[in-house]
């Protein structure tokens, strides 16, 4: 079984620990395809991925092209996969490259599809108050996540659930449900399921606007923000021209104006209540407390935010 070539294609942290868990239970991956190394941190320094940093330690050959051009495609054909596995790979790839595995291309994907396909998966669960999302294992084809689904696994959301431990929580289930998918597929007992496109939705690649809090909004909706992009890259607004982030916050049992400071513990009004931040960032700081964030800090009640 662990003799089928895989090829893995992937880039970002949660991609290498499914890398990872195929190292460690034996599967045979001939070779990496990851984005290629880029300019990042204070120093610029040029840093490959984390797939790549994980695979060139195992010995795993890695190539990083820009496009899947021809000798790309040769590349790939060459090295004769039986399956390629995609997971948080950034680019589209080409019906060459689909139709060359044996067994066919498969992806991860952080939904339950064909709920929210698309880039920020994790993140639209959360803007919107989903109470539950899941890991889904399909059959890539040449339309953006809607290609049959192999199986899938529900993951509950709690309420206070942020970005971060949602993703923990995802990889888990995920690399489990992926170890225990790959040898089905190999002895073909895999039975596909057409995905609905009546149920189709869709996310997009989020901004650093998306992430702006409009506190106009409820206090649900703006809690969901928060806990979307917690604790990076955090969601934000903005007071005397300085953005602060708010990182974790609660519901608060006091009313006042919308986008207003409404007392002197720093509560913020929305337009059906108010919501009390509990963790916070100033732009280019550490993460701190509220404690410690106002003991450094003047405003004044009925100060607006986002003015």
């Amino acid at each position: 079984m662990n003799n089928k070539k895989i090829i893995f294609m992937g880039s970002p942290r949660i991609a290498s620990d499914y890398l990872k868990e195929l190292i460690k239970n034996n599967f045979l991956i001939s070779a990496v395809l990851s984005q290629p190394p880029k300019k990042k941190s204070r120093g610029m320094k040029i840093i490959e991925s984390e797939v790549h940093q994980l695979a060139s330690k195992n010995n795993i050959e890695v190539f990083c092209p820009n496009i899947f051009d021809r000798n790309t495609i040769e590349t790939v054909k060459n090295l004769n996969p039986d399956l390629i596995i995609v997971m948080a790979y950034g680019k589209i790839l080409p019906k060459e490259i689909l139709d060359l595995p044996v067994f066919g291309c498969i992806n991860i994907h952080v939904s339950l599809l064909p709920r929210w396909r698309g880039a920020a998966p994790i993140e639209y669960s959360l803007i919107n108050g989903d109470k539950e999302t899941g890991i889904s294992i399909i059959q890539l084809t040449d339309k953006l996540d809607a290609g049959p689904i192999i199986t899938q696994k529900k993951v509950v959301i709690e309420d206070n659930c942020n970005k971060k431990e949602l993703s923990e929580k995802l990889t888990k289930v995920g690399i489990k449900l992926l170890i225990e998918t790959i040898p089905l597929i190999f002895n073909k007992k895999i039975t596909y399921s057409v995905q609905d496109e009546n149920y189709a939705s869709y996310t997009r690649k989020i901004s650093s606007e998306d992430r702006k809090i409009n506190f106009n909004k409820s206090v649900k909706e703006v809690l969901n923000l928060i806990r979307a992009h917690s604790p990076k890259p955090g969601a934000w607004f903005t007071i005397k021209n300085e953005r602060i982030k708010i990182i974790k916050a609660r519901k608060s049992n006091y009313t006042g104006n919308a986008s207003t400071i409404i007392d002197k513990s720093f509560n913020i009004g929305c337009n059906d209540g108010s919501i009390e931040p509990l963790i916070l960032q100033k732009e280019g700081k550490n993460i701190i407390s509220k404690d410690d964030f106002l003991r450094g800090y003047s405003f004044n009640i009925n100060d607006i935010v986002n003015a």
